[in-house]
């Protein structure tokens, strides 16, 4: 063979490889991105070729925009290879995947992941190799495209490529072939459908639909509607309620009793005060939107009313749903004369915190930064640190019968379970069969036990106020400790408990304290979403229309939650048979959802139904 032949082979043979390499570096993708998220098993074959023709969509777009394999396929295969390693963190830390909408939440990410432990799996390490491989392979055989004519051409049918699958997926496959979400359990479906496919599909929740038979004249129905049925309840009214001075209403960052799940055994109570606070108190187990994480959403729920369930899949609603000016609790609390002050012991980005506060009309908003030099356990301002400051913001009032509503999130008990601190105190631990077994279990609970003091130290404090003051505390959701422990104490694992009995995960206590005289009473289980109305009730405070609908509502479903609707008797409704008309509250659930919808969706917001615009005006 001649020197000249074998140059020619070689070229030859590197532009083959080139162009081979093109074709099948989407497939290459696929197989690392699921290979290190650990479902490429899980994925059926049909589904799999979707993966692969979406990451090929992002190949050919990034070669449209840059003309260039060498600078397109190294852009793509490497952004996805940080995808796969992050969404397989994120998994494993917060128990749901990476979604579109998290793009808005990036930095609250970034401020935690100092308290957590990243370690690359083999997994990781051979994806990470190969992909950098076959980006020298492909860099050293590269496709060029010569003239700009040729280019030009090249881009334009990639562009009509990339136009006629966009259309014929979301025009004709999504619809025929009716690939969605699955509501109550998203990480399923990423785990069955892959992820790049589960990304594309939630496209089609980024817009709520308009529920049927909505119309303005029908949310005007129901204010008249709500308003005759609120006339009648207060000439039923026997005696004028104290109305508190002090509303202290704290959200504890993954308090929660795990006992809703199954019982086991500790060397002490990690609730000896909470488990046994009656004395005029309301109290129960109030059923949060989310597991683990997405905190936002259960303060959401709590200050707005606004079910999750009816809102895009996954989202953060604090990212996307909350605009200037939304009548919330915060503003009913204002109309009635209350200074309302916002309190968070972390960066008050996070969440996207300080917009929605300032949208809200929160007078005040006091992050991080009031809370220099108070105490810290493992990485987090303490319970007992976040609780003087409230204390101290109504001992500073000038005058102690302004009325002041404090809302309150709290750190202490955030995840990262898995990690040892030199200043946390190992105080409950699990006993029997499961010591020593789950260890981010047992730090959890220690951190309960501290969060027991404190609000005990809270309580104390408040029952020698003069001024009549309320305390409301809640947990925004359960911790995402190690899947075994739930599964151990449930008896069974948690892929075989049927969707009814799945919201044990999702409960966690609710108090309603007062320092004066109130009715003990146990509501048993109830909806975040009714929680800030029973709080204006409890308080003898005027409630909004929107507010005695809830109200209303709660007396049919106590609970409505992402998992469908609970009625009295603890029958359980899917979203479907809650939605069926020959359900008995299905007038109530359409009104619902034209009512949320009007609130959050619809420019032309019904002002009387959500706020004490009607009485102030009278």
């Amino acid at each position: 063979m001649t020197k000249e032949k074998a140059v020619l082979i070689l070229k030859y043979g590197r532009k083959v490889l080139g162009i081979a390499g093109l074709i099948l570096m989407p497939v290459a993708s696929y197989l690392m991105f699921e290979y290190v998220t650990g479902n490429l098993a899980a994925v059926p074959f049909s589904m799999a070729i979707l993966n692969i023709c979406w990451i090929g969509v992002l190949y050919l777009a990034a070669f449209v925009l840059s003309g260039r394999p060498r600078i397109s396929i190294p852009l793509i295969s490497l952004f996805l290879l940080a995808l796969s390693i992050g969404e397989t963190f994120v998994m494993e830390f917060r128990s749901r995947p990476i979604m579109l909408w998290d793009a808005m939440a990036v930095s609250t990410a970034v401020s935690v992941t100092k308290n957590y432990r990243f370690d690359l799996s083999p997994e990781m390490i051979r994806a990470i190799v190969l992909t950098l491989f076959l980006n020298v392979v492909l860099f050293a055989c590269p496709v060029r495209l010569k003239g700009k004519k040729l280019c030009l051409a090249a881009a334009g049918a990639g562009t009509a490529v990339i136009a006629t699958f966009l259309l014929g997926f979301y025009g004709w496959l999504v619809p025929v072939k009716d690939l969605c979400l699955n509501m109550w359990d998203v990480s399923s479906t990423y785990e069955g459908l892959g992820y790049m496919l589960s990304t594309a599909v939630s496209v089609r929740y980024l817009k709520a639909e308009k529920p049927s038979g909505y119309s303005a004249a029908r949310i005007q129905e129901i204010y008249r509607q709500t308003e005759q049925e609120e006339a009648l309840e207060q000439e039923a009214q026997e005696q004028e309620p104290v109305q508190p001075v002090n509303v202290i209403c704290i959200m504890n960052e993954s308090l929660s009793d795990l006992k809703v799940v199954g019982d086991f055994e500790t060397n002490q109570p990690y609730f000896p005060f909470i488990s046994t606070l009656r004395e005029n108190t309301v109290r129960g187990n109030l059923c949060m939107p989310v597991f683990g994480a997405m905190t936002s959403n259960s303060e959401f729920e709590f200050l707005t009313g606004d079910s999750m369930a009816l809102l895009p899949a996954g989202t953060s609603a604090y990212q996307f749903q909350v605009k200037p000016g939304i009548k919330t609790l915060v503003s009913t609390m204002e109309d009635q004369g209350y200074r309302t002050v916002a309190v968070h012991p972390y960066p008050g980005a996070n969440w996207n915190r300080e917009y929605v506060y300032e949208c809200m009309g929160f007078d005040e908003f006091l992050d991080e930064e009031a809370f220099e030099g108070a105490q810290v356990l493992r990485a987090y301002v303490d319970d007992q640190g976040d609780y003087e400051k409230l204390m101290q913001l109504v001992e500073e009032k000038d005058d102690p019968q302004e009325k002041l509503f404090i809302f309150n999130v709290t750190m202490q008990n955030h995840g990262g379970y898995e990690t040892r601190y030199d200043n946390f105190d190992q105080q409950v631990w699990l006993t029997g069969k499961m010591e020593g077994k789950y260890p981010q279990t047992d730090q959890y609970l220690s951190l309960m036990l501290e969060s027991d003091r404190a609000f005990q130290n809270l309580i104390e404090h408040f029952q020698n106020c003069e001024e009549p003051t309320m305390i409301v505390l809640f947990g925004d959701h359960q911790p995402a400790v190690e899947d075994e422990f739930f599964d151990e104490i449930y008896g069974e694992p948690s892929y075989l408990v049927h969707t009814g009995d799945r919201l044990m995960w999702y409960k966690t206590p609710f108090i309603i304290w007062t320092n004066y005289e109130n009715e003990p009473e146990d509501l048993g289980d109830m909806g975040a979403v009714y929680l800030g109305s029973l709080m204006l009730q409890e308080a003898g405070l005027e409630m909004t229309p929107y507010n005695s609908f809830l109200l209303e509502m709660k007396e049919e479903l106590p609970v409505i939650h992402m998992l469908g609707g609970y009625d009295q008797e603890e029958n359980y409704y899917s979203w479907e048979q809650l939605e069926g008309e020959n359900n008995p509250s299905h007038s109530r659930i359409a009104d619902y959802e034209n009512l949320v919808y009007n609130h959050l969706f619809d420019p032309a917001v019904y002002e009387p139904m959500f706020s004490l615009w009607e009485s102030t005006e009278k």
